[in-house]
């Protein structure tokens, strides 16, 4: 097995990064044995201790134990930084996608592969990074940006290699999911909120997850990179939890029925986040607490129904390290029509 190293930088050092720091430790002697992966720690960067630059390698044990300070900020030394591979994780704009676009654009310019958790500005902007990435053969994967380590653009890729992709349809936020369900339990919203902060899963402003913001850019990149279409989040029609009557989620619970906050988009209809009532019986009333599911409608292999159990910031970190063994085993880019024709 030909054994090859990359040095590792971190944009964003988060309950993500922190968690995916801690994983590579942990791992660090299977990916070695198993992949032929051996790793180095350039860069760290967040933007309360800055970035911190260390060409022979930073020991990620003493900067998860003891942190660091640094005057550098990561857009003055990611266009010099000795790196290969950046991990992007820094918190969600949905708007602008920045600073992680910037990030992401400076890194691939050079050809330094990009991995990324943070969704914003492959909904905005994936098509352009792309093809930075095919220009400079860079490596650009982002499993954890649309549902921590569930298969998604692995399942595809893997299962779906004729045919086209027909819709979509997910429960695809786990703090929406669980506050949705606490407040059909008549137990207060903000409580629930509070509980997903505390576990590292909501996002920094949880006005993301609560107005529908996190699904919304989740939906335009599955539309966008996997059917090849335009959207931008603000096409999303998205209905906020604060809309949502909780007296008729109560009836439709008391019924028999379960609602949860369903995304969704079609290969040339509407995109939409708002909640969905439910059989029993159906997948996506199966995602209890703060379970994912998505449900690909397919041409050819009819519905596949795939689902994470209860993930946490480990199964995010999880994505991002599965993505970087992709690219050490040449899998650079998720096939998708944004790439178009050689």
């Amino acid at each position: 097995m030909v054994q090859r190293h990359f040095r590792l930088g971190f944009a964003g050092f988060g309950n993500v990064g922190r968690a995916l720091a801690r994983l590579l430790l942990e791992r660090r002697d299977e990916l070695a044995r198993r992949r032929g992966l051996t790793f180095s720690v350039t860069l760290l960067a967040s933007a309360r201790r800055g970035a911190r630059v260390e060409p022979a390698g930073i020991d990620l044990e003493v900067a998860l134990r003891d942190g660091w300070s640094s005057p550098a900020r990561l857009q003055d030394v990611l266009g010099s930084a000795p790196v290969d591979l950046l991990f992007e994780a820094t918190p969600l704009e949905p708007r602008t996608g920045e600073p992680a676009l910037s990030h992401m654009r400076a890194a691939l310019e050079r050809g330094v592969s990009v991995v990324s958790a943070n969704k914003g500005p492959i909904a905005l902007a994936a098509g352009e990074l792309f093809g930075i990435a095919r220009k400079t053969r860079a490596g650009f994967r982002f499993e954890s940006a649309v549902a921590d380590c569930m298969p998604v653009f692995n399942l595809v890729e893997a299962a779906v290699p004729v045919g086209r992709l027909l819709r979509f349809r997910g429960v695809l936020n786990s703090t929406s999911n669980h506050v949705l369900q606490a407040i059909g339990r008549g137990q207060p919203a903000d409580a629930a909120v509070a509980e997903m902060q505390r576990l590292g899963l909501a996002e920094a402003d949880p006005a993301h997850d609560l107005d529908g913001w996190d699904q919304a850019v989740k939906i335009v990149i599955l539309a966008n990179v996997l059917m090849g279409r335009d959207l931008k989040p603000a096409d999303v029609e998205r209905t906020p939890l604060a809309a949502v009557d909780a007296a008729w989620l109560r009836r439709e619970e008391g019924a028999g029925r379960i609602v949860r906050l369903v995304g969704e988009v079609s290969a040339d209809g509407p995109a939409r986040v708002r909640p969905v009532s439910l059989g029993p019986g159906e997948f996506l009333a199966s995602l209890r607490g703060v379970s994912l599911g998505l449900t690909i409608d397919t041409e050819l292999a009819g519905p596949i129904n795939v689902s994470s159990v209860e993930p946490h910031v480990e199964q995010t970190a999880y994505g991002m390290l599965a993505d970087l063994v992709a690219i050490r085993d040449g899998r650079p880019m998720v096939p998708t029509p944004l790439l178009g024709e050689d």
